[in-house]
């Protein structure tokens, strides 16, 4: 299980890579010290995880390049401030300190959701943490390096690398192989760091905004807001509210978002980053900025392609435009040209994962990647005009809904602000707000099950907003606005439960019968690791401990194996197997079929030739517990046993007439 002083240990670690680095460099761009301590960790995070994937890939993944990433920005910075002195005042406000220590609370929320729950003799868990099955893909890279090889699915049918954005799971990685941590304790710290990160953010935001010193802590409390949802169910009752409205889905706020996909919400703070670093290249455009644009775009990219890619894409396209009319330093011409170079430099960078998507696309069938089609807001009570009525109650509902505090407190601060000449900072976010928005009203993502892009898609704009919004309310408690108080109260009073229940949910879990048997489970994996080299593929039911979460994956295998899968179950092969729906569908059922014990002798050729499974593990869990295909199959050899536990097999090597 997960130790909490190695979980401290890399969440130190991260903030000496990420924060000094980042607050070094947002220095030498000549951010004030101000926000430059705000942008520092999301800045940090995105140019060293960048440059260490760069160098990774060169000299392979070791201390050497991530030390060397940070080496590298530090030299860049101290170069750019001794040519030109900018930076040169490093004190930093006492006030600045309390919004860091009130960031790191809040951030305690989302990082408890990866944490396991001890109840009794078993291990509880949240539902959140099936998202974080991918910690899997850090065990991966830390084992092998990158780029990394795919641990979901290891069967000839599909390309063999990764095609999911992980820089994300490389940033764990580096802290796990610095540290010592396990993939599961650097995913918590990560999860820790993007929420204090995108915090920090936010505060700095909401109090350049205000440049009042209750904006930040606002912005802060606002983050843990949820739904109005339980409030409106509790008014007209749970049946009702279905028929009005479409049933709650990911799209939801910082502390959900944050707590299921961690990786989104880093990319979504990397793009409000790299729209200050446009606003910046308009007004002093240099080589350093060029290449600290592209780098977070490459990050962003990397991290999340329907944020960082769709999004940012929109967003850039839109502020470039702006910027060039609003007379940059130098001309238009220089600073499209500077824009231009940054772009194509984020495209070289992430050019591996473009490859390797690249290839999934073809080997899953080609076909369309985003459609439009508007998010669907209303129920069954406004047919058949419900869709037509959805383009609208986008705006005036689903949003509101959703986020009434932070979409209309901000959404009124941020259009208020941007009215004024005072500077393109703001225009620039507030055309970022529309795209993020307006993604996610009209796009969806058709590669899954889930509208993901519909849902990541607003992160940014939400930033946004939610320092908006905490700019605004520090200016209406000084001037003593009663209205806008007592209205701002009346929201926050109806979507904290929503926030608490979500919090509490993360700090107790949920309880199953399976607590027992997976608490025990980090033993069977040990035995496993006996038996399967490093670059072995292990075959488990993916079925496994699929009452833990609320969709069926085993957690078991990717918290404690530290070993690639055969194949881990259609849930994750939907984000890592380039393999068509059809026959993904066929091969788990193949999968199911052997696991409950139905498995016939050309199922388990299957698993020893096409799949590629070098140990099969049979737990008493399992169907096939007690009519065992694997005993007598000439495919596989029994090693290892624990006594009404678990059974371990290995494949025997391949004939030449097989």
């Amino acid at each position: 299980m997960p130790s909490l002083s190695l979980a401290a240990l890399c969440i130190a670690t991260g903030l000496v890579l990420w924060m000094a680095s980042g607050y070094a460099l947002a220095r030498s761009l000549a951010f004030d010290r101000t926000i430059a301590l705000a942008l520092a960790p999301v800045l940090g995070w995105a140019v060293q995880n960048a440059l260490a994937l760069l160098l990774s890939l060169v000299v392979g993944f070791s201390p050497v390049a991530t030390v060397g990433a940070v080496v590298l920005i530090c030299a860049a910075g101290l170069l750019r401030v001794r040519r030109d002195g900018s930076g040169s005042d490093h004190r930093i406000p006492p006030h600045t300190l309390w919004v860091c220590l009130a960031a790191a609370v809040m951030a305690a929320g989302p990082a408890l959701a990866v944490l396991p729950k001890f109840v009794g003799d078993g291990v509880a868990v949240a539902p959140a943490l099936f998202d974080h099955a991918k910690i899997a893909l850090i065990d991966q890279i830390v084992r092998e390096g990158v780029p990394p090889v795919n641990p979901v699915y290891g069967g000839a049918e599909a390309p063999a690398g990764v095609a999911y954005y992980y820089l994300w799971q490389f940033g764990a990685a580096q802290l796990a192989q610095l540290t010592g941590a396990t993939g599961w304790e650097a995913d918590a710290a990560a999860s820790w760091l993007t929420a204090f990160s995108t915090l920090l953010l936010m505060a700095g935001l909401a109090r350049h905004f205000s440049g009042r010193a209750l904006a930040p802590f606002l912005a802060i409390g606002l983050s843990g807001l949820g739904s109005l949802r339980p409030v409106l169910a509790a008014i007209v009752g749970e049946e009702t509210l279905e028929h009005w409205l479409q049933p709650a889905t990911g799209l939801a706020g910082w502390l959900f978002q944050t707590s299921w996909s961690p990786h989104h919400v880093q990319a979504a703070g990397c793009v409000v980053v790299a729209v200050m670093t446009m606003v910046r290249l308009a007004r002093q455009p240099g080589a350093l900025t060029t290449v600290t644009l592209a780098l977070l775009a490459a990050a962003a990219y990397q991290s999340s392609i329907w944020v960082g890619g769709v999004v940012f894409a929109l967003a850039a396209a839109g502020c470039a435009l702006f910027l060039a009319r609003s007379r940059p330093a130098g001309g238009a011409g220089t600073f499209l040209l500077l824009g231009g170079i940054a772009a194509v430099v984020a495209i070289a960078v992430a050019s591996p994962l473009l490859v390797e998507q690249y290839r999934s696309a073809v080997a899953r069938g080609g076909g369309r990647l985003i459609a439009i089609d508007p998010f669907e807001v209303l129920g069954p009570a406004f047919q058949p005009l419900g869709r037509v009525l959805d383009v609208p109650a986008y705006w005036l509902v689903l949003l509101v809904v959703e986020f009434p505090l932070v979409y209309l407190a901000g959404a009124v601060t941020l259009a208020r602000m941007a009215a004024r000449p005072d500077g393109p900072l703001v225009r620039a976010l507030a055309i970022l707000t529309a795209a993020s928005l307006g993604t996610g009203w009209l796009l969806v993502s058709t590669t899954g099950v889930n509208n993901d892009l519909g849902w990541r898609a607003v992160l940014p704009g939400l930033m946004v907003l939610t320092a908006a919004a905490g700019a605004g309310l520090a200016r209406c408690v000084e001037r003593r606005a009663a209205l806008p108080l007592v209205l701002a109260m009346a929201a926050a009073t109806a979507t904290l439960p929503d926030g608490l229940r979500l919090a509490a949910e993360n700090l107790a879990g949920k309880p199953s019968p399976s607590a027992a048997a997976f608490a025990r489970s980090p033993a069977l994996w040990q035995a496993v690791r006996r038996h399967a080299p490093p670059d072995a593929r292990v075959a488990s039911n993916p079925a496994l401990f699929a009452d833990m979460t609320p969709w069926p994956v085993n957690l078991s295998w990717a918290l404690f194996a530290d070993r690639r899968s055969c194949f881990a179950g259609n849930e994750l092969a939907i984000a890592f197997a380039a393999l068509s729906s059809e026959r993904r569908a066929a091969i788990a059922d193949q999968f199911r079929r052997v696991f409950a014990g139905d498995g016939t002798p050309d199922d388990i050729r299957a698993l020893a030739r096409t799949h590629r499974c070098d140990v099969v593990v049979v737990t008493v869990l399992d169907g096939a517990w007690s009519h065992d295909p694997f005993a007598a199959s000439p495919f596989y050899r029994f090693a290892e046993a624990e006594l009404g536990l678990w059974r371990i097999y290995i494949a025997v090597p391949r004939k030449t007439d097989d």
